[in-house]
């Protein structure tokens, strides 16, 4: 999967569901002789059992019945899925309080059983001990472990989704994951290190996209320092360029949407002045062409690009010293002080990082495939471009080592 993007619950679908691998086994393990519809809700069980469970049990004239034929039926996906495993490899993946009991089930040799005696001893002890809630939650977790060899997350959890923390917790718990980091995770994992322009810049797309649940929810980062010197700052100031995109199911007031632009353009008017220092601190970055806030005649509101002047659509910028720029105010510094600190000390962000940097890398080789997130530089002729680092030139994977190094 790539280009998550925050979006949690499209993701945990996907993931409950293999994206689409469990139905297709479960249609060839049923067959047509059990009716679409059936199949289909058998399905939606294994991806979400106890939702499920608390849907179907009540529409039951025979619970005890209906719990023996799921169970039945259970057993026979599990056993079709794990047949291409080992045993061993099976066992590591069960369900911890039922493991035993999985097993015996699974591997039973009916040379020696009757089949149906056999299972039907066991499953109506699991109903009458009313552990057949727990059993079938056991036997669907063990079904879409299964139905996942190993899940490659290819670039981009982070960005304008609203919780990249919920899926980041379900990647942690996840029995086989790894991770090739995409441009906005890299963003995250320098903004949780303390990179001024980084912690700019995330915030300045969670505001972009007006979401703040993933900053205030997620994560608990306070906002405060930097809405109120937005609103001293910004007040009587048109921000309507920098409201927020709308985001489905919205429900916010006008004033918190106008509230939130105002706080767009404080960290935006921020972000460019840290940019600006960076860029001019790293010539080999040779991304001259954004330093932008000099080229302003600030008097006159318009810009001077390439030798051709352009009118400015926003003329407002009360913080900026036209004769030196990119120079941070102290109100300006006092917020991205207070933010950097709640980056680095947030102790649910540091987790999910370390987790980026144990699982993760800029690229990885598995089974005769390279999977990378973006692109790779490249000539005209298709050869791989050099890029310099620090003074020296790298291509192609020397590149991408020298920058997983960084």
């Amino acid at each position: 999967m790539s280009d998550v993007h925050g979006e949690a619950e499209a993701f945990g679908h996907i993931l409950s569901s293999a994206s689409g691998v469990i139905r297709e086994k479960v249609d060839r393990v049923l067959g047509p002789g059990v009716p679409e519809r059936e199949r289909a809700e058998f399905a939606a069980l294994i991806y979400y059992p106890e939702r499920k469970l608390a849907q179907l049990k009540p529409r039951q004239s025979d619970l005890g019945a209906w719990y023996r034929q799921t169970l039945y039926r259970l057993i026979d996906v599990c056993r079709f899925m794990s047949s291409k495993y080992t045993r061993s490899f099976v066992r590591k993946r069960m369900p911890k309080g039922f493991r035993y009991i999985i097993d015996e089930l699974l591997h039973a040799h009916f040379e020696d059983h009757d089949k149906d005696r056999y299972y039907g001893r066991i499953l109506t002890a699991i109903v009458d001990t009313g552990r057949a809630d727990a059993f079938i939650e056991a036997m669907c977790t063990l079904i879409r472990r299964l139905a996942v060899f190993r899940l490659h997350i290819v670039g981009d959890l982070f960005d304008r989704g609203a919780r990249p923390d919920v899926i980041l917790d379900q990647l942690i718990a996840h029995h086989s994951v790894d991770v090739q980091w995409g441009n906005h995770d890299v963003q995250w994992m320098g903004a949780a290190a303390g990179s001024e322009v980084c912690v700019a810049s995330v915030i300045r797309t969670s505001l972009a996209y007006n979401n703040l649940e993933t900053l205030e929810d997620g994560y608990g980062i306070s906002l405060r320092p930097l809405s109120l010197f937005a609103e001293q700052t910004y007040a009587n100031s048109d921000v309507s360029r920098f409201l927020p995109r709308a985001q489905p199911g919205c429900e916010d007031s006008q004033e918190d949407l106008w509230r939130t632009a105002r706080m767009h353009k404080a960290i935006a008017v921020i972000q460019f002045k840290l940019e600006g220092r960076l860029i001019r601190r790293r010539p080999d970055f040779a991304m001259e062409e954004r330093l932008l806030l000099d080229k302003i005649d600030y008097e006159k509101g318009t810009i001077c690009i390439r030798g051709k002047k352009y009118p400015l659509k926003d003329t407002h910028f009360p913080t900026i010293d036209p004769k030196d720029p990119y120079r941070l105010t102290k109100e300006e510094e006092y917020v991205m002080e207070h933010l950097i600190t709640s980056f680095k000390y947030c102790a649910h962000l540091q987790e999910h990082v370390r987790f980026l940097f144990s699982k993760g890398s800029m690229y990885l080789t598995y089974n005769d495939m390279v999977l990378y997130h973006g692109c790779v530089p490249l000539n005209a002729d298709g050869s791989f471009r050099q890029v310099k680092i620090n003074g020296k030139k790298y291509a192609g994977k020397a590149l991408y080592d020298v920058l997983e190094h960084h």
